[in-house]
């Protein structure tokens, strides 16, 4: 396919004029040649339409250079306020606010312009109620689901060993999830520490975890992986172990059997106490240990760039009931966005 006119070829592969391609998408025909020429902003409302009259993806719309420049777009604070004012605007019918930051973007915000268009995406999709049936909450489903694909984004160009502890840090204190957001997925079990899965991609795996009090991880490693913790709710103690001591200690791995852990084995270091708003970092190979030593009930969130855990702690998602097997097989590196925002929507 021509990298210069890919809509002009995949239009002529299925026998269409512009003329009839025109009436088949609902925009002019002049509209058609000046998106096939790049001279022109295609919304993504009409994309949508696009793609199932010429049985293609978004990605085969563009040039891959072009792909490339917007898949590098961050999402920065100003821009998901921008965003999140463009998305209010819409579900209140304000036309005017629409226009401006719609027109601001188109004309001076290439950035903008992207994450606009990714918004419209989610809210076009058939599953969405209608739009005078959303309120506020919705909103902020939409912008947690842009903060989601943005760390998809940011760690998608990279394999697991090749980013350094201090950029995946960088990146994962990005991911500001609301709590009302993450809220649905916080669940608890009487018998142990309960995980429950928001994210997965190949590489990538964000969920939370739900701890009783007097719950807690054996000591453990997770191997090549980066992870970082957010505390949502309650204190956490824990645990951290370098790698030398790790392998003195003979720590296994966090998919080892609870019974095959040592009984009673004793492992030396300080415990520390993270509160609300603290992270906590585990790079590779280091070997860590969680405790909800606490009256209170625990949450975190964590983000998980390598291989994600393979035990009996997960929870069943409602939204989408697979295993994290079958998930991890579902989505690719970089994934399109509708096995994404299925879920969360």
């Amino acid at each position: 396919m021509s990298t210069e006119k890919p809509i002009a070829k995949m239009r002529e592969k299925m026998g269409l004029t512009q003329a009839e391609l025109s009436l088949l998408v609902g925009v002019s025909e002049n509209t058609i040649a000046n998106w096939e020429k790049g001279s022109a902003s295609k919304w993504i409302r009409h994309l949508s339409r696009l793609c199932k009259i010429l049985n293609c993806s978004l990605e085969d719309l563009e040039p891959e250079k072009q792909l490339q420049e917007h898949y590098r777009f961050d999402l920065t604070p100003n821009t998901l306020n921008a965003v999140k004012s463009y998305c209010l605007a819409l579900f209140n019918n304000d036309k005017k606010a629409v226009t401006k930051i719609s027109s601001f973007a188109t004309l001076y915000d290439n950035q903008l312009r992207y994450w606009l268009d990714q918004a419209d995406r989610i809210i076009n999709q058939p599953q969405c109620d209608a739009r005078e049936q959303v309120k506020e909450v919705d909103c902020e489903k939409i912008i947690n689901a842009l903060i989601l694909y943005n760390l998809i984004i940011q760690l998608s160009y990279v394999l697991p060993n090749q980013i350094t502890l201090e950029k995946f840090c960088e990146i994962s204190k990005k991911v500001r999830l609301s709590h009302e957001f993450l809220s649905k997925d916080i669940c608890f079990n009487e018998q142990h520490f309960s995980r429950k899965l928001i994210l997965q991609t190949r590489y990538l795996s964000v969920y939370v975890i739900g701890w009783e009090p007097s719950q807690e991880s054996p000591m453990h490693h997770h191997g090549n992986s980066l992870d970082a913790i957010l505390i949502l709710e309650g204190e956490m103690t824990h645990w951290l172990l370098p790698p030398e001591e790790c392998k003195s200690e003979n720590v296994p791995s966090e998919n080892v059997p609870f019974e095959a852990y040592p009984s009673g084995q004793k492992f030396s270091g300080k415990a520390e106490k993270f509160t609300v708003g603290d992270w906590v970092f585990i790079d590779r190979h280091y070997a860590h240990q969680i405790a909800n030593s606490s009256a209170k009930r625990l949450a975190t969130l964590h983000v998980r760039f390598g291989a994600p855990p393979d035990d009996d702690k997960w929870e069943p998602s409602e939204d989408q009931p697979v295993s994290i097997l079958q998930q991890t097989k579902q989505y690719q590196v970089m994934p399109c966005l509708e096995p994404l925002f299925l879920k969360l929507l």
